[in-house]
């Protein structure tokens, strides 16, 4: 069975657009195991390096699908995309629908702007 990682940003943990991708991918890739992050939150590895740990669990998946969220590439999504990337994984963007194949790294923003865009995609 094929391991999917789903790669978006934490504010959209268990929110409805959260929910509205992952069966989108579900659809995408029927029969595979979808690794989300999320269901990782209480994990103590997780909490001392998020980052790290997510890279590792991409290094057991066999894809990579990844949302934007308000057009940006979030500082966690793209750490994440392009390690998949550089270790070989196939990587796919998931935008309105359809599932667009990433050969090349991407750009993202910092932590930061990261934050920011969290609390304005909050406040809509």
């Amino acid at each position: 069975m094929k391991k999917v990682y789903y790669a978006h940003a934490m504010c959209l943990y268990g929110e409805p657009e959260e929910h509205q991708e992952l069966a989108q991918i579900k659809r995408k890739f029927r029969g595979s195991r979808i690794v989300n992050p999320a269901d990782y939150d209480g994990h103590p590895d997780k909490r001392r390096n998020g980052v790290r740990f997510c890279l590792r669990l991409i290094e057991g998946c066999d894809i990579v699908v990844f949302s934007r969220l308000l057009g940006k590439v979030t500082a966690g999504v793209g750490k994440e995309v392009n390690h998949a990337l550089k270790i070989g994984k196939p990587v796919f963007e998931l935008a309105q629908g359809r599932f667009i194949r990433h050969t090349r790294p991407v750009k993202y923003i910092s932590r930061p702007a990261t934050i920011n865009l969290y609390e304005r995609w909050r406040a809509l």
